[in-house]
C-alpha cells in the first residue's frame, strides 16, 4: 500500500515538475530568472519519472540512484542557486560565469556516452578495469550530483541573502519561505541517506516527499502568484536598509528608488510627497531631492510624473475604453489639468490623441493580420 501510494506520488511529482516547466517557458518575455527556474523544474521532473520507472517493475535489480540520465542532478543546485541570485538583482541576464555552474552536468553526459560508445564497440563491463572506469566511476559521479544539491541549497541558506529577511513588515512571506527552502535541505539529506544505506523503502518516501515538495510549490504560484516577487521586494529592501548603516551611497540609493518606482509602483500614490518618499528611503527630503537633481537630472515632480505618464500611457493602450480622467487618478494624478500638462509635455500629445493613435493601431493591426 505504501509503496504504490508512494510511486503514485512520485509520478505525480514529475508531471507537476513538467507543468511547472513549460508554464516558464510559455510566460514571455523570457528572461534568465525563468530559464532558470525552468531548468530546476524540468531537471527535477526527468529526475522523479527516472525514479518512477526504476522503483516499478523496469528497476529491478539496479542499484538505487543508478538513473540513465544523471545530468539533471547537476542541473537542480545550480538552477536554484542562479534563481536565487537572479531575484536579488534588479536586471535579469546571463553571465559567462554562471555557465560555469553547468560544467558539471556536461561531464555527467560526457561519461554516459563514453559509457554507450563502450558498450556499442563491445568493450567487456565486466572485466576489472573497464568495469572500474565505465561503470563504478561513472556511476560515483552521478551520486556526487545528490550531494551538489545538498551543497548549494547550504550556500542559498548562507550567502543568498535569505537569512536576512527579519523583522519586515510581511512575517508570513518570511514564515513560507524558510519552510520551503528548510524542507528542501531535509529531504535532501534523506534521499542521500535512502541511497548511501540502500533502504528502497526508506529512498521510496524520500522521493514522494520531493514530489509533495514539488506540489506545493504549484499550490503557492497559483494561490499567490506574485510570492516570489514580494519575496524578492523583501531581501532587497534589507539589503537596502543594511547598506544605508554602513554608508550613504548614491548607487544604493538609485537603485532602491527605482525598485519602489517599477516593482511597487508607489506613484499610484495620490498622497506621494518627496517627505514620504524619503521616508521610504531611509534619508531626508533634501538628500532625495539632491540624489534625483544629481543622478536622474530632474526634480521630484517631474521624475513622479513621467512615471505616472508612462504607466497611463501603458493603460489607454491596454483599455482604449476607459476614460482618460478614470486613467489619470488611477496612476496617481489628482488633477486633470495637471495630468493634461505633463502627459503633453512627456508624449507631445494629447492622452485623447495618443488614444485616437492608439486605436488606429489597433485596427491596421486587426486589418492587417
Amino acid at each position: 500500500m505504501i509503496e504504490t501510494l508512494s510511486d503514485h506520488l512520485v509520478f505525480l511529482g514529475s508531471g507537476m515538475s513538467l507543468v511547472l516547466a513549460l508554464s516558464q517557458g510559455l510566460n514571455r518575455p523570457l528572461n534568465a530568472r525563468k530559464i532558470f527556474l525552468l531548468v530546476f523544474f524540468f531537471s527535477l521532473s526527468v529526475m522523479q519519472f527516472q525514479i518512477y520507472l526504476l522503483l516499478g517493475p523496469l528497476g529491478k535489480g539496479i542499484v538505487l540512484g543508478a538513473q540513465p540520465v544523471g545530468f539533471p542532478k547537476f542541473l537542480v543546485g545550480p538552477a536554484l542557486y542562479l534563481y536565487f541570485q537572479q531575484i536579488l538583482k534588479s536586471k535579469s541576464s546571463f553571465s559567462r560565469r554562471q555557465l560555469l555552474h553547468f560544467l558539471p552536468a556536461i561531464i555527467s553526459i560526457v561519461m554516459r556516452l563514453i559509457v554507450w560508445t563502450g558498450r556499442e564497440c563491445g568493450v567487456a563491463m565486466d572485466s576489472g578495469p573497464e568495469h572500474f572506469f565505465l561503470v563504478t566511476v561513472p556511476l560515483a559521479y552521478d551520486f556526487v550530483g545528490l550531494f551538489s544539491i545538498f551543497a548549494y541549497i547550504f550556500v542559498i541558506f548562507k550567502k543568498g541573502g535569505v537569512l536576512n529577511i527579519r523583522g519586515e513588515r510581511s512575517a508570513q512571506i518570511e514564515t513560507a519561505f524558510w519552510l520551503i527552502l528548510a524542507s528542501a535541505f531535509i529531504i535532501t539529506v534523506m534521499i542521500i541517506y535512502g541511497l548511501l544505506s540502500g533502504d528502497a523503502l526508506f529512498f521510496r518516501i524520500s522521493s514522494s516527499l520531493v514530489s509533495l515538495h514539488i506540489i506545493s510549490w504549484f499550490i503557492i504560484g497559483m494561490r499567490y502568484p506574485e510570492f516570489l516577487n514580494l519575496v524578492r521586494r523583501e531581501i532587497k529592501k534589507h539589503q537596502y536598509e543594511r547598506s544605508l548603516l554602513r554608508k550613504y551611497d548614491q548607487n544604493i540609493l538609485k537603485e532602491r528608488l527605482l525598485d519602489l518606482m517599477g516593482t511597487e509602483k508607489v506613484y499610484y500614490d495620490p498622497e506621494l510627497t518627496l517627505k514620504t518618499l524619503a521616508a521610504k528611503l531611509l534619508i531626508t527630503p533634501h538628500q532625495l531631492s539632491e540624489l534625483l537633481n544629481s543622478t536622474m537630472k530632474m526634480n521630484f515632480n517631474t521624475f513622479i510624473n513621467t512615471y505616472r505618464v508612462v504607466e497611463s500611457k501603458r493603460l489607454i493602450e491596454m483599455k482604449p475604453d476607459s476614460s482618460i480622467l478614470a486613467v489619470a487618478f488611477t496612476v496617481g494624478f489628482n488633477s486633470q489639468s495637471v495630468f493634461y500638462s505633463a502627459f503633453l509635455k512627456h508624449a507631445g500629445v494629447s492622452p485623447v490623441k495618443y488614444r485616437d493613435i492608439s486605436l488606429k493601431k489597433i485596427k491596421f493591426t486587426g486589418a492587417k493580420t
